[in-house]
């Protein structure tokens, strides 16, 4: 699977950068902690899956649109939502769609569950948990990545996103599958 983002020098090759596995609590200045967890693009898709498979259902999804493959990046965020989906339905949707969902960096994709808990994969390939919640702590734990404050996608200088042409009808057969509306 090609990673949503890769690391780069200035000039914009390939700096040999790999995400590693792990995952760091992010405190706000509220008080808010969430979790930033990081694994290989190949363990991407299973994870984000399994994440969202354990959200209690059902669940709101929002899509939120970073850039247009053709046009470049918007002036501001277009977002999608679906209210009320069935967590088994949403886990489907994404799985049938591997390219737009992680191999694509023109978006985000939010999956809030009935008591709150979100997982959000972000347009560089990181996984945002929220609220830090021993649930979350215990699943990561289980699939054996690590809390570790190594450098992430985030923390790199140079990052360039993939924009792939196959993920143009996989984006708008998610839209409509899901009947998502437009939300800003």
């Amino acid at each position: 699977m090609t990673p949503k983002a890769q690391s780069v020098t200035l000039e914009g090759e390939p700096d040999g950068f790999l995400a590693p596995r792990a995952w760091r609590a992010e405190v706000f200045g509220d008080g808010h902690t969430r979790l930033v967890v990081s694994v290989p693009a190949d363990e991407l898709p299973a994870l984000h899956l399994s994440l969202i498979g354990a959200l209690e259902g059902p669940v709101g999804f929002r899509y939120v649109q970073l850039t247009d493959r053709l046009t470049g990046q918007l002036p501001a965020p277009e977002g999608r939502v679906a209210m009320g989906v069935a967590t088994a339905t949403v886990v489907r949707a994404l799985r049938e769609r591997p390219e737009l969902i992680w191999g694509d960096g023109r978006h985000q994709v939010w999956a809030r569950g009935s008591l709150g808990e979100t997982v959000i994969l972000d347009e560089l390939g990181l996984l945002y948990l929220s609220p830090d919640d021993p649930v979350f702590r215990d699943a990561l734990t289980a699939q054996g990545i690590p809390e570790s404050d190594a450098p992430t996608m985030d923390r790199r200088d140079y990052v360039k996103v993939a924009f792939l042409a196959e993920a143009d009808a996989q984006e708008a057969s998610l839209w409509e599958e899901l009947k998502m509306l437009r939300w800003k």
